[in-house]
């Protein structure tokens, strides 16, 4: 089946690139990525929608988060098929008394201990 030309028309039109930054990370972190070299790809029909696209990425990533290492004292062997482990992290020194999402788990079998890496 050839191309329609109103198939064409859609195809050839240029691009636009929209952008949005957060102005107080990037005072309080001017060294930090931006994303500019590497940016997000999207398709959009209107300016507006790829604008609350955006917004609604960077309320995501612009949450400031930590990350920590946990290591437990005991072989902790995690059932996936139950869900994620979300450690309880403690440290009085860091002001931390929270339940953090597990990015890593690390099972040392030979120590018999497991390692975390928590984000708050």
């Amino acid at each position: 089946m050839p191309a329609q030309v109103s198939d064409i028309a859609v195809a050839i039109r240029p691009a636009r690139i929209e952008s949005v930054e957060n102005a107080t990370l990037k005072a309080r972190y001017p060294n930090a990525r931006d994303g500019s070299t590497d940016p997000a790809e999207g398709f959009f029909d209107a300016g507006a929608d790829a604008q609350t696209a955006l917004a609604q990425r960077a309320v995501i990533q612009s949450a400031e988060r930590r990350r920590f290492g946990v290591q437990a004292q005991t072989l902790d062997w995690p059932n996936p098929g139950s869900g994620l482990p979300m450690p309880r992290l403690i440290d009085p020194e860091q002001a931390v008394d929270a339940t953090g999402l597990a990015s890593r788990i690390e099972l040392d079998l030979e120590a018999e201990t497991t390692g975390y890496e928590v984000f708050l």
